[in-house]
Order: structure tokens, then sequence, then C-alpha cells
């Protein structure tokens, strides 16, 4: 059979062939890059970017990834922002190193290429995590000895990730070219245990093959424990695949698991059917380069085994466990349920909106959209439902305008899906009327009585003429009598009062008017006996509200003629 050959116990070898060829190739620049491999720094932590530049690596200026990694020292982290880093040869981490990307941003992506060289190399004891890897060439993306690999999507067209002696977990390995091998493991003259747990393996191409184990020399031993995997080859390929030369041993254990199609070649080459594994051909979403992850109805899902070293995480950084946990990489998030309810407590200004949240096990949380129409606009803040059963959701709306139609609906959400609710309405209250209140008593002014504009008055004939105003502020107008007297002394000595005359008047608020003044007998005759005479007149007046008010002033009458 076609066996692994080793031209040193440290390195992967392919079968016969232009494979082996190409490997070799890789081997040697492998060592290459081993031997002149800068010595590592003390442990601490390391930022890289892909714009990365100088040697600082701190969190405020980032190295390149080159930099970050190679001049580590062990038990150091090497933090990579997202983005695409661009690698033309191999990357050796030198020591005890994690490597990973920052949990909720997009995945950091390392891109390989060059003829003849490997993609990253952990050893000793490094862990690589939630973090992408493509390689382009006919080279591995990864190489694992004696390190793990955790929330990693890895994709090459060949030969994808070798791992020896390593921990793969919650990762998606892909191998896209015809004959292609997702994921190896070879044991020449020694011992390579390796553990799978929840890896989606995929080799969809013509001939190729999802997991390869195989043991070369004449002691050399592989054991593969595998379980909750997703394994599939292509046509005429093969999920597991395990050869073992004479004397040596190359078995495979597999349980709770997806997979259809293994082959063995050599007496020492095993696969060991541990129960609870599936043949049905899973269900993705969207099948392609790397993304392998479940589609409802697929029996993948619920059908794993439970167990500490399964880690807390799925690939993308879900929950590893939602209800029972999922064979492969992805744990499956089921699409959360929405229903909008009624509105109440509805006012001129607020409302309380209501609807329930079912998460279907998987951790969710919701909030409430509403605006003047059906684009919304507005959110309330969002508030967790759990991951049990229906909830009931509620959210206080306040800011609103009176006798308006809102529109609103119930979002639910989920770390991979949005629901949103059926749209519904409702009304404000119209703004409230002031109580109706007395009108307020006008203000009386008191009334000023009529005003004479003029005191000097002439008398000529009959009639003496007077000029009255009444006030403004009168009520209606000023109406009333006027009369002019004046004071004689007789021929005792005595003085008696004389009435010139008298006369009624009637005048608007705010205007003036003359009023003749009809001159009596005795005060013609007295009068008629001097050219001026001192007197007063007298006006009693009363306004249209009743008001009277009589007003004197004096006057100075002189007579034009002799009468």
């Amino acid at each position: 059979m076609a066996g692994w050959a080793a031209p040193w116990h440290g390195e992967p070898m392919l079968g016969s062939g232009s494979s082996r060829l190409a490997l070799l190739t890789v081997v040697a620049a492998l060592a290459a890059a081993a031997s002149t491999a800068p010595a590592a720094s003390a442990a601490t932590q390391r930022y890289a970017s892909p714009t990365g530049f100088g040697t600082d690596c701190s969190a405020a200026v980032p190295c390149a990834i080159t930099e970050a990694v190679t001049g580590t020292g062990a038990g150091s982290e090497v933090i990579l922002d997202q983005g695409n880093y661009s690698l033309t040869q191999t990357l050796i981490v030198p020591a005890d190193v994690t490597i990973h990307g920052v949990a909720g941003e997009p995945r950091p992506r390392l891109l390989f290429s060059g003829a003849g060289q490997s993609g990253l190399r952990l050893e000793h004891g490094s862990t690589l995590r939630y973090a992408r890897i493509h390689q382009s060439g006919p080279a591995f993306a990864v190489t694992a000895l004696g390190a793990s690999v955790d929330q990693v999507s890895a994709n090459a067209p060949d030969f994808t990730l070798f791992t020896r002696n390593g921990v793969i977990r919650n990762s998606i390995v892909v191998a896209t070219a015809s004959k292609g091998h997702a994921i190896s493991t070879n044991a020449d003259d020694i011992t390579s245990l390796v553990t799978l747990r929840n890896v989606t393996a995929i080799a969809p191409a013509s001939g190729g093959v999802a997991i390869r184990a195989e043991a070369s020399g004449s002691v050399g031993y592989v054991g593969m424990l595998v379980r909750n995997v997703i394994a599939r080859g292509g046509p005429n390929g093969l999920s597991f695949d395990a050869l073992a030369d004479l004397g040596t041993t190359a078995k495979i254990t597999v349980d709770h698991s997806n997979w259809e199609g293994g082959g063995t070649g050599g007496a020492g080459a095993s696969i060991v059917d541990g129960g609870e594994n599936q043949s049905s051909a899973p269900v993705f979403v969207d099948a392609g380069a790397d993304d392998y992850r479940q589609a409802p109805g697929s029996p993948t899902i619920d059908a794993g085994l439970s167990e500490f070293i399964d880690g807390p995480l799925d690939v993308d950084g879900d929950p590893r466990q939602v209800g029972y946990i999922d064979i492969g990489a992805d744990e499956y998030v089921a699409v959360p349920a929405a229903t909008t309810g009624p509105a109440s407590a509805v006012g001129d200004h607020s409302a309380t909106l209501s609807g329930s949240v079912d998460p279907h096990g998987a951790s969710s949380a919701y909030q409430f959209e509403y605006g003047l129409t059906t684009a919304y606009g507005k959110t309330t803040l969002s508030a967790g439902a759990g991951s049990a059963g229906a909830v009931a959701a509620t959210a206080a709306i306040a800011g609103l305008s009176p006798a308006t139609t809102y529109h609103y609906r119930l979002v639910a959400f989920n770390s991979a899906y949005v629901t949103k609710g059926a749209d519904r309405t409702f009304t404000t209250a119209p703004a409230p009327q002031p109580a109706p209140t007395s009108p307020a008593p006008t203000p009386t002014t008191a009334f000023a009585g009529v005003k004479l504009l003029s005191t000097r008055l002439a008398f000529g004939g009959r009639f003496i003429t007077l000029k009255l105003s009444c006030p403004s502020a009168t009520a209606d107008r000023c109406s009333g009598r006027t009369k002019l007297a004046a004071r004689r002394r007789t021929s005792s000595g005595a003085v008696r009062a004389v009435v010139l005359g008298r006369a009624p008047f009637s005048i608007a608020a705010g205007t003036q008017a003359k009023v003749r003044v009809r001159v009596s007998r005795a005060g013609r005759r007295l009068l008629g006996r001097v050219r001026r005479l001192r007197g007063k007149d007298t006006s009693a007046a009363r306004d249209g509200a009743g008001q009277s008010r009589t007003t004197v002033a004096g006057v100075t009458i002189r007579r034009r003629h002799r009468i």
C-alpha cells in the first residue's frame, strides 16, 4: 500500500509520487525556518494587524503578524485584529503561545500562498483559536504538532490540516481539490494520539478523503478518537481512511458522528464504530468554501454527546450546547418566534407595548420597533428573553403626539437570526382640554362726569353756549342737565343766588358737544347791568351703567351788547 515516507521523524509525509515530492519540499522549508527562528521573548501580550509595523506590538501600535508571532515567548498571547493577513512564507510559532482573533469581531483571515510553502505551524503546546486560514498552494494550511486548534475555519486545495498528538475541536476543515485530504495524521515509528471533537471535515471533490490516519515505519502507532464529528468525502472518496504498514497500528474510533464510507489498508488499520453514529447526509445552509453550517432538518442537530472537553463555544462563538449538543463544528441555533401583542395604557403621550417571545432553546432578546409608518424609525431598549419557553415581552414608550396613529411590532433575535412580528397600530388619546373658567369681571371705571371745556362764556341775545365733553372711559354716554348760576347783591346789601339758565345734554362717550343754555328773565336783567359776570356751571350727569357724578366749574360771562 501507499505509506508515509518520513525522511525525519518530526514531519508528516503523504504517499508516493508527486504528492510525496511536494511534501518533501514543504518539510525542507519547515526545517529551514525552524533552524533560523529568532529567540523567543518573555511571556506577554502582543498585538498584530494586517497593516501593523515596527516591533512595539502593543494594542496602540500593533505590528505585523510575523513580528508578533516569531518574537514572542512561552506562555504569551498573540491577539490578531480582524482583516486579511497575506503570507508567502511558513509562519512558525516558536513556543507555547496562544494565537487568536477578537471574540465578537469578524475573524482574522490568514492567507498563505507561495510555491512549496506550508501555512501556519503550531508546536510546543501552542493554540490557535477563532481564526480563518486559507492556503492557495499544494501544502497544508495548518500543521499542529502537539498543539490545539479551536474555533477555526481552514481551507486548502489539497492538504488542509495535519495534526500529531493534538486536539482539534469546534472547527471546519475543508479540502477542495480532487483527492484532497481535509484532516491527516501520521506516525512514523512514533506514537500519535489525536482527538477530534465537534469538527466538520469535508473533502467534497472526486476522491476526496475527510479524515486520514496512517502509521508507518515498523512500530508506528496512531490512535484517533473522533466524537461529534461530521466527516464527508467526495464521490469515490472516503469519510475515514486508515492505513498501517506491517507491524504498525492505525486505529480510528468513531462515535456520535455523521459519516459514510470508510477504508482501511494493512492488517493494523481499523475503523471502530463506537456507537451512536449516523449515515444520513447532513443538511448545510450553504455548502461551499468553508461555510458548512447546519440547516433546519439536519440529522446532526441535537445528536451529539455532551462532555466537558467540548468547550463553551462553537465555531461561530455561539453557545456550544443549545438543547442537546449537535454533531459538527456548528451548533444549530433555532429561529426565535415573535408575536406582537396589543397596546395598553394608551394615553395622549405614552403607551405600553406587549407581545411574546419563544427562544426555542437559544439565548434570545427582543425589542419593539415603532413609528408613524411601517418604516418605524424608533426602537425600545433590548431586553433578554432567556432560552427556555415563551416569555411575555413588554415595553413602555413615551414622547408620543396626542391623537396620532402609531405602528409597532415585536422583534426577537439571537446570535444567528432575527424574527419580526406582525405590524399593529394604536392611536393616542386627544390632548386634555383645559377646564372652562368664568370670564373675569370687567373692572368698572369710576364715572368722572362731564367736563366744561371753556370757562370763558359769552352772552348775546337770549342764550349762552357751553362746550361739554364726555370721557372716553364712560359706559355708553353722559346724560343729564347743566345749570348756570351767579350771585347779586340787593339794595339792602344782601347776596342772593340767581339761576341764569338750565339745559339738558346727552353726549356719547369720548365726544364733546355744544349745549345752549336759555338765559332766564332774572338772568337777562342781571347781565344787562354788567359787562362781565362771575358765576358757576353745575353739571349733573349719569353714564350708561347708572353711575352719577356732578361737576362744578367757575365761569366768567361777558356780555356782547346791551339787551
